[in-house]
């Protein structure tokens, strides 16, 4: 078993991910905060409320880049 920080486990236990899938969760919410200037407190609520089509497409064809730009752009949507 992977061990995960105090965010990674947040998003294992949350989203009922593997640990790998947790990391890399983890640094999708990294890449996201910077490029929208948001926290991963704000991101993180987003995900659980704002993004259930995209984590359906995630378990069905697993592209994680395609998936954070699908997040990515409706944040920027919120943000402006």
């Amino acid at each position: 078993m992977i061990q995960l920080n105090e965010f990674e486990k947040k998003l294992f236990e949350t989203f009922s991910l593997s640990d790998r899938d947790a990391r890399r969760l983890a640094r999708v919410v990294d890449d996201l905060s910077i490029v929208t200037g948001m926290d991963a407190a704000e991101i993180f609520d987003f995900l659980r409320f704002g993004v259930e089509e995209e984590f359906e497409e995630l378990k069905r064809d697993y592209h994680w880049e395609r998936f954070r730009i699908r997040i990515q752009k409706k944040l920027k949507k919120t943000n402006t």
